[in-house]
């Protein structure tokens, strides 16, 4: 799966080890990154076709995007490339992870 080019100084460090860090965050890292006043975070190729989350915070921007994925995973069909990506890592992992 292709992911989104973001420059490195727009990059945020997040600690993805964290304990309070929710499984489905640990498990695909979005990459977090800011956008003007906004923390985002995305896993694909771009806000449209990946899975996005947008917030004023990091916890919020996670937790925006956790929602998102839950939703997309829910409503995917088989054309859709990221969620199909997400359904196989979770069931090759055998982690519950919500």
């Amino acid at each position: 799966m292709e992911q989104m080019k973001i420059p490195e100084e727009a990059r945020v460090t997040y600690n993805y080890e964290a304990p309070d860090v929710p499984e489905m965050v640990k498990e695909f890292r979005p990459t977090l990154f800011r956008d003007d006043n906004d923390y985002c975070c995305v896993l694909g190729p771009n806000p449209q076709m990946g899975i996005f989350g947008c917030g004023i915070s990091q916890e919020e921007a996670l937790r925006n995007w956790q929602h998102n994925l839950k939703r997309r995973i829910t409503d995917a069909d088989d054309n859709d490339e990221v969620a199909q990506y997400i359904i196989e890592a979770l069931k090759a992992s055998n982690k519950k992870v919500w």
